[in-house]
Formats: C-alpha cells, sequence, structure tokens
C-alpha cells in the first residue's frame, strides 16, 4: 500500500505546486506571512519506540515493546490557516498517514499552530500539530482511531519567482487503537514515537 499511497500523495502534491505556479496574482500578499494560506505537504517518519498495552479480560493489562525495525510512516496532509500576526498563524489541517509495522491508517484532524522567527520570503519556524484521528464510514473504512502529536522545526524558503516550499524536521507521536473502539475503550492500543521530514508548499 505505501507505493500507491506515495504516488497519490506526490500527484496530489504536484498539481497543488503547479495551480500555485500559475497564480500571478501580484495583489496577493502571501509571502509576507498575512492573511489566508494553505500548506500541502508529504511526509516519512520513523518509528524509534512503539508501546502496545492489550487488555484481557480477568487478567488485566499487558504492557510491551514492539520491533521499530521496518516501522514506517508515510502521511499526506493539508492545513488552511490564518496569520494572526506576521510571526503567528493558526490553521487546521487534515491528513492520511499510513503506517507499517504494526499496520494500520489514520485520518487526523489537528489544530495546526506556527511560529515563524521572520515576516519574510524565507524564514524559520515551529509548529505544533494536536488533534484526533477520526474513522469514517464505520468499521469498513480501514482507518483506525486515536489521537497524534507532531512539533517540530522547519524552513521556508523561494525556488521562483512565484513559488515557496516549506521543509521541516520533527517528533512525532500517535497513540492508535487496534480495534474498532476509540483509545478509552479499546482493548488493544499502540503509542509509537518517532521522527520525521516533509516537503511541501505554502500558498
Amino acid at each position: 500500500m505505501n507505493r500507491n499511497f506515495f504516488i497519490t500523495s506526490t500527484t496530489v502534491l504536484f498539481f497543488c505546486l503547479f495551480s500555485y505556479a500559475q497564480d500571478t496574482d501580484s495583489d496577493k500578499d502571501t509571502y509576507r506571512n498575512q492573511g489566508f494560506f494553505n500548506i500541502s505537504k508529504i511526509s516519512f517518519g520513523k518509528s524509534n519506540k512503539i508501546k502496545q498495552e492489550v487488555f484481557i479480560s480477568g487478567e488485566g493489562n499487558f504492557f510491551s515493546d514492539l520491533d521499530t525495525a521496518g516501522s514506517d510512516t508515510w502521511s499526506f496532509q493539508t492545513i488552511n490557516g490564518f496569520f494572526l500576526s506576521p510571526s503567528f498563524s493558526l490553521g487546521i489541517g487534515i491528513g492520511l498517514e499510513n503506517h507499517d509495522n504494526p499496520d494500520f491508517n489514520v485520518l487526523p484532524l489537528f489544530l495546526d499552530a506556527r511560529a515563524y522567527f521572520s515576516d519574510d520570503g524565507e524564514s524559520l519556524y515551529t509548529f505544533l500539530d494536536i488533534g484526533p484521528t477520526i474513522k469514517l464510514d464505520g468499521n469498513e473504512s480501514g482507518l483506525n482511531k486515536g489521537v497524534i502529536f507532531n512539533l517540530g522545526i522547519g524552513y521556508k524558503f523561494q525556488v521562483a519567482d512565484n513559488l515557496f516550499l516549506v521543509s521541516d524536521a520533527f517528533f512525532s507521536h500517535k497513540t492508535v487503537s487496534l480495534t474498532d473502539e476509540g483509545i478509552g475503550k479499546s482493548d488493544n492500543i499502540v503509542k509509537v514515537n518517532g521522527l520525521g521530514l516533509s516537503l511541501g508548499v505554502i500558498f
């Protein structure tokens, strides 16, 4: 599934890049950290710690550390937000994440907060993402319930006259139910910590 997921995400990202490059409206001030914005990005992560908690009726909770070999995550996210000031923005994001070993898919819906070091076209920034993962279409969706938390640092930079990219490195935590229940009622959950890199476009 990773290959199909990556191809789909890459296609969406390059569509965003193409659409953005065609926008030559000089009245839009999207580079000086003002007004509304969209960030669409692809991320890759490696897990460095995975804990599983299993509840067995009559026996209690059992905890174990899982092997992190081959534990990778591919994700695509799109964020719509607004600059409250040239140095701070808030947004709402939605994404799709595919995780291997253990295998699960999540659809996170999250709050995105960003602090920029400068309002120039190129700037360092820090960001925080937090929110639940949601399950659509009942038990047939193949999506798992849980929560995500990402904390990172990145750089916004110009690559063409009308094209700005964002690249960041981040710490990621996910708590995910491996059953159809939410994490509060599930008898099988995993807590995954990892590090990731991402590349996207801001417009």
